[in-house]
């Protein structure tokens, strides 16, 4: 029972975050629209299948979201601390702050994916593109990377 205590814990904390979150302004990084590509796929459920790979496992997993934010973490870390020093001595405005970092880190996203990603892909696969990159094929993903800034009042 103790087990099923904390983890409502954690959900109730987590709900409590996720509401600070609605009125406090923050940057969205990533795929942020999701319009249908070919009337049933979008670009969210392409990049989706990508970052944890298919269901069936035909797709391997190729993540270009959490493995920037994983080799990054340390730059992000000063980064912020670095924009919060200069939004205290009214140098740079929150609004300002956050779209730096988005800037930044979907920039970073888009690197990741120009290096390269492993798994290599499958000899069909670079046959029919042309390609042994993972995750470029018409651009259309890489170019959907992007930052915006959400809710709260700046």
């Amino acid at each position: 029972m103790k087990y099923f205590k904390d983890i409502k814990l954690k959900e109730l904390s987590l709900q409590k975050i996720l509401e600070r979150m609605n009125k406090t302004p923050h940057v969205a990084v990533g795929i942020l629209q999701d319009k249908k590509v070919d009337g049933s796929f979008s670009i969210a459920d392409l990049a989706a299948v990508h970052e944890y790979g298919s269901s069936d496992a035909r797709i391997p997993a190729r993540s270009f979201i959490r493995s920037t934010f994983d080799t990054k973490q340390k730059k992000y870390a000063k980064l912020i601390s670095d924009l919060q020093s200069k939004t205290i001595f009214n140098n740079l405005t929150i609004k300002q702050a956050l779209l730096t970092l988005g800037e930044v880190v979907s920039k970073d996203m888009v690197a990741t994916i120009n290096k390269g990603i492993k798994p290599a892909l499958k000899a069909n696969t670079i046959k029919r593109k042309k390609s042994t990159k993972p995750l470029i094929d018409t651009g259309r993903l890489k170019g959907s990377i992007t930052h915006e800034i959400r809710e709260g009042s700046i």
